[in-house]
């Protein structure tokens, strides 16, 4: 018994196979762990050996990689390689279908001639870089009524007015007002300056003043600048800088005349035009320096107090609007627009005037409608917010067929960035998709399973919230650079749903099935100004993307062409400079890398009470994030401000007054302020 019994472990040890001590982990596909949606023809492989024993010297030899299709049907198989390469090893079979799922084995030879084997998947995406690929689906948003502006948080713009002074009551002088009721003049923690205004007490004034226009050469109309309430030293009666406009342009002949005011602003640098915007229609300083408030040359006319250009914080913003009349003078604006400082410069601000029933947002009795203008007589401050809009939201419904549902698939992209919702849940823990790429070259798409989430004979919804991201927002810290690719945002979605008999059914984006809404709670969101969020809008959209949600309120959403809303083409802008972005070689290509995700959560180290009402809480380092704080027993209406910063101001004697305060100064021109207005009770204040 003793010698079978020996004969007989033998023989197993013989016929057993040879495992090594390390096993095959973190396999990879273009360095992906189990992608979903590649478009790449010939992927790369890789991955890593790791020891199962205490043991040193493990090394690979050679490996073989065997890729299969759904129906075990071998599509490439690498024969033994001996090699101890194991990252980047490229696809050498025959062509990767469009949507499909395939398996892949790699099995690893160690330097004892043991092996190991390991096996993961990967899908491919639509492998197809055109919008035909896309069964029909349409790039949908808003028109050009929809567009998000939130004026408080606008440093970058123009806007433009037509102003004529009344010949019947010989009146002389009016101003067009804005950089109103900015809330860091309102509060003395919120600015430098040390500046605490009430309402309608801080704004810039643009004053038209024909009163010593005569036919004598010294004869000339003057733009007087007016800035009040930005610093202990403004006066709203002596002006900060006035500028002469040449006879050719105002002159005793046509003094009553109609005039148009263009104004560029950008980061508080101005450019001034009347009555057209050619170089002999400008406006110009006699002098610069300190004496006329930090004038900066060909660059423009400096009216922020803090410095000049990207390099200091933003004043003004456009914020508030209106106008300024003085006793006994009678006046006519019109046309008054606000348009996008970057080509194609779209309006996003003008009203329609209709003397019969003017209900516009410039509210006093001395304003009426005539003859399609603001007429105002008499004694006059008018400031209104021109702000309109929220963040498009889009949604649809549509009803699957009363059979199993074999996997449903959503490819997904947006000119801005997206957060996709289905049925109530939001379909990943992404965030910024589909990230930042030269848009007018490769402009990034992501594939979800959604085969869990989607119900099977009953009606669906899908909907997507969508904000500026890089396409819209300002991409550097240059004012030319805002709204780099485009004025809005825009979702391309197709929805593929496979059944267990072979049949598909396709939902895609499009302006007949799909609608808008621009009235929710995220006012406006952007990577450098910050988010402003209005939980008391939240009640409007509450359950927005289940199919039992009434979107009566929802508008119809509308085709988004690159034409007219983005910047397309050969320019040259302002400051000399030549830029092009043509989209003739445009491709749309798979998600490639992992997408922005939450990977930690920190707790703030300390918190101080700096001022009353002001915390600075320290994270103890710097991050990219957001804030997550839990709110009890809030006051409805209340606002929340937080803004951010590296590095607090130290206990220096240059910084006298705003010691432990956060220091803005090193974040240049970004206003990075998030608003928060409460809705009442406990709540979760956590920007996105």
């Amino acid at each position: 018994m003793k010698k079978f019994s020996f004969i007989l472990l033998l023989l197993t040890a013989l016929i057993a196979p040879v495992f090594a001590g390390v096993s095959i982990i973190n396999l990879s596909v273009d360095y992906q762990e189990k992608p979903l949606g590649i478009d790449i023809a010939n992927p790369h492989f890789s991955w890593q050996m790791k020891a199962l024993d205490a043991k040193r010297g493990y090394a690979q030899k050679a490996y073989q990689i065997v890729v299969t299709e759904a129906n075990n049907q071998v599509v490439w198989d690498s024969k033994k390689v001996n090699s101890d390469i194991s990252h980047g090893i490229q696809y050498a079979g025959t062509p990767l279908k469009a949507t499909t799922r395939y398996t892949w084995k790699v099995t690893v030879w160690d330097n004892a001639n043991a092996t190991v084997s390991s096996s993961s998947w990967f899908e491919t995406g639509l492998m197809n870089p055109n919008v035909t690929a896309w069964s029909g689906a349409r790039w949908i948003g808003g028109g050009e009524d929809d567009l998000v502006f939130y004026s408080h948080y606008l440093s970058v713009f123009k806007f433009e007015y037509g102003i004529q002074l009344d010949k019947a009551t010989n009146s002389t002088k009016a101003s067009f007002l804005f950089g109103g009721n900015d809330k860091r003049l309102m509060k003395k923690a919120l600015n430098l300056m040390g500046v605490e205004t009430g309402d309608n007490q801080s704004y810039i004034a643009f004053e038209l003043d024909i009163s010593g226009v005569n036919d004598s050469p010294e004869g000339l109309a003057k733009l007087h600048i007016y800035r009040v309430g930005y610093t202990l030293d403004d006066k709203a009666e002596i002006p900060f800088k006035s500028l002469e406009i040449p006879q050719k342009l105002i002159n005793n002949a046509n003094k009553y005349e109609k005039h148009k005011v263009f104004a560029d602003c950008n980061f508080g640098l101005f450019e001034l035009y009347i009555d057209g915007r050619e170089n002999d229609n400008k406006l110009k300083e006699k002098t610069t320096g300190p004496a006329a408030g930090g004038g900066f040359g060909a660059r423009g006319i400096n009216l922020n107090p803090v410095g000049s250009g990207n390099n200091y914080i933003s004043f003004p913003m456009l914020a508030d609007i209106g106008f300024g009349v003085g006793n006994g003078q009678t006046v006519h604006f019109s046309e008054v627009t606000v348009k996008n400082y970057r080509f194609p410069s779209n309006a996003l601000f003008t009203e329609k005037l209709n003397s019969a029933s003017y209900s516009g947002i410039f509210k006093s009795p001395n304003l009426t409608v005539e003859n399609g203008a603001y007429k105002i007589k008499g004694n006059a401050l008018i400031l209104a917010n021109p702000s309109k809009n929220a963040a498009p939201m889009l949604r649809t419904t549509f009803s699957t067929q009363a059979k199993p549902i074999k996997n449903a698939r959503l490819y997904v992209t947006a000119r801005g960035i997206y957060e996709m919702y289905l049925n109530g849940q939001r379909v990943s823990n992404d965030y910024f998709n589909p990230g930042l790429t030269q848009y007018n070259k490769n402009h990034m798409y992501q594939t979800y399973d959604v085969t869990a989430a989607v119900k099977h004979g009953t009606k669906n919804a899908i909907g997507a919230w969508l904000s500026e991201g890089w396409w819209s927002g300002n991409i550097t810290f240059s004012g030319e650079s805002w709204n780099f690719f485009g004025d809005r945002q825009s979702l391309l979605s197709k929805l593929v749903i496979t059944y267990s008999d072979g049949s598909e059914q396709i939902i895609t984006s499009n302006p007949t099935d799909w609608k808008l809404f621009t009235d929710g709670p995220v006012r406006y969101g952007s990577f450098f100004q910050g988010e402003v969020y209005d939980a008391g809008k939240e009640a409007l959209i509450k359950d927005w993307s289940l199919a039992s949600y009434n979107d009566n309120g929802w508008k119809a959403a509308v085709e988004v062409p690159l034409e007219g809303t983005a910047y397309v083409g050969t320019f040259t802008d302002a400051m000399g400079r030549k830029s092009s972005l043509e989209y003739n070689d445009f491709k749309l290509i798979g998600q490639m890398g992992d997408n922005a995700s939450v990977v930690k959560t920190l707790t703030a180290r300390s918190v101080e009470e700096v001022r009353p009402k002001v915390f600075v809480y320290d994270m103890g380092q710097n991050m990219v994030g957001v804030p997550q704080i839990q709110i009890k027993n809030g006051k409805k209406g209340q606002e929340i401000i937080l803004r951010y910063a590296e590095v607090k101001y130290p206990n220096l004697p240059d910084y006298k007054g705003n010691e432990g305060m956060v220091m803005m100064e090193n974040i240049r021109a970004a206003l990075t302020q998030d608003t928060y207005i409460l809705k009442g009770g406990d709540e979760t204040i956590q920007p996105r």
